[in-house]
C-alpha cells in the first residue's frame, strides 16, 4: 500500500490531469469568438486574482524569484504555442499531441541534467513519435501549422516539468504558481497587440471558459502540480498526467462532437501506450 503522502500526491496529479483535460474544449469554444492571445491574458488575469486571494487567506506575500520568472517564461511559450495551434486543429488532436510531453521528460532530463533514461523510456519516445505520425495524417506533408505549433508546446511543457522538479525543492508551490501566472500574464498582454490579437468579447462562453481555465486549470492546477512534485518524482507526475488526453477526448466528443479517424485512433492509442512506458 502506498504511503499516505504518495497517495495524496498521486491524487493531486490526477486531479490536475482531469482539470487540464477540460481546458481543450473550453478554449476551443472561446476561440470561436476570442483571439487566443487576448484570451490567454484574460485567463491569467483570473489566475492572478485567485492566487492573491490565497495569499490573503494565508496572510502571506508573493515572492518573485529568478527561477520562478524562468519557469514563467517557459510556461508562456508553451501556452502561446498551444493556443495558437488550437486555432487550426481539433481539441482532441491538440490534447493527444500535447500528451507527448510525458515521454519527452526523460529525454530532456538526459539532455539538460545527464539523467540517464531507462531503455523503456527510449522505447516510449519511439512509440510516441509513431503515434504522432499516425495522429497527424501519416505523412510529413499532412503536418499542419497547428500540428507543428502544438508539437512545440509539448516539447516546451516537458521542459517545464523537468525544471519544476528541481525548482520546487526549495520554493513554495504557491510562489511557483504565482511566478508562472504573473510572467505569463505580462507576456500575453505584451504579445497580444504585437500579434494584432485584440478581440475578446465578454460573452458567457468566453467568460466561463476564462474562469475555468484561469482559476481551476491555472491557479489551482499549478499549485497542485508544484505541491505534488515535492512528494512524488517527475516520472510519477508524468504518469499521472497521462489521463489528460483521455479526459480531453471524452469532453470534446460530448460537447464538440469531435471524432478521430481509424488511423488517428491508432496514433492516439500509441501515444497513450508511450506515456506509462516513459515512467
Amino acid at each position: 500500500m502506498l504511503p499516505k503522502s504518495l497517495m495524496l500526491g498521486t491524487l493531486a496529479i490526477l486531479g490536475v490531469a482531469a482539470i487540464w483535460g477540460g481546458t481543450f474544449t473550453a478554449m476551443k469554444l472561446a476561440f470561436y469568438a476570442a483571439d487566443p492571445m487576448s484570451f490567454l491574458a484574460l485567463r491569467f488575469s483570473f489566475a492572478i486574482l485567485a492566487l492573491f486571494l490565497i495569499y490573503l487567506i494565508k496572510k502571506e506575500r508573493p515572492n518573485i524569484s529568478k527561477i520562478g520568472i524562468v519557469i514563467g517564461l517557459i510556461v508562456f511559450i508553451s501556452y502561446a504555442l498551444q493556443v495558437e495551434g488550437l486555432k487550426h486543429i481539433s481539441a482532441t488532436k491538440s490534447a493527444f499531441i500535447t500528451g507527448l510531453d510525458v515521454p519527452l521528460v526523460p529525454l530532456l532530463g538526459f539532455i539538460l541534467f545527464r539523467s540517464k533514461p531507462k531503455i523503456r523510456a527510449i522505447v516510449a519516445i519511439i512509440i510516441g513519435i509513431m503515434g504522432l505520425f499516425l495522429l497527424t495524417g501519416a505523412t510529413y506533408e499532412s503536418l499542419t501549422i497547428g500540428d507543428l505549433l502544438t508539437i512545440g508546446c509539448a516539447i516546451i511543457w516537458a521542459l517545464q516539468v523537468v525544471i519544476v522538479d528541481r525548482a520546487v525543492k526549495g520554493v513554495s508551490p504557491l510562489d511557483i504558481a504565482f511566478n508562472e501566472s504573473f510572467s505569463t500574464l505580462l507576456l500575453a498582454m505584451t504579445f497580444s497587440p504585437l500579434l494584432g490579437e485584440y478581440n475578446i468579447p465578454f460573452n458567457e462562453t468566453v467568460l466561463w471558459s476564462a474562469l475555468y481555465t484561469g482559476i481551476l486549470a491555472t491557479a489551482l492546477a499549478f499549485f497542485l502540480q508544484a505541491w505534488a512534485q515535492r512528494i512524488i518524482p517527475p516520472e510519477s507526475a508524468a504518469l499521472g498526467l497521462m489521463a489528460e488526453p483521455i479526459f480531453a477526448y471524452f469532453l470534446s466528443w460530448i460537447i464538440l462532437g469531435e471524432v478521430l479517424t481509424s488511423l488517428q485512433v491508432i496514433g492516439a492509442i500509441l501515444i497513450l501506450i508511450s506515456i506509462p512506458l516513459a515512467s
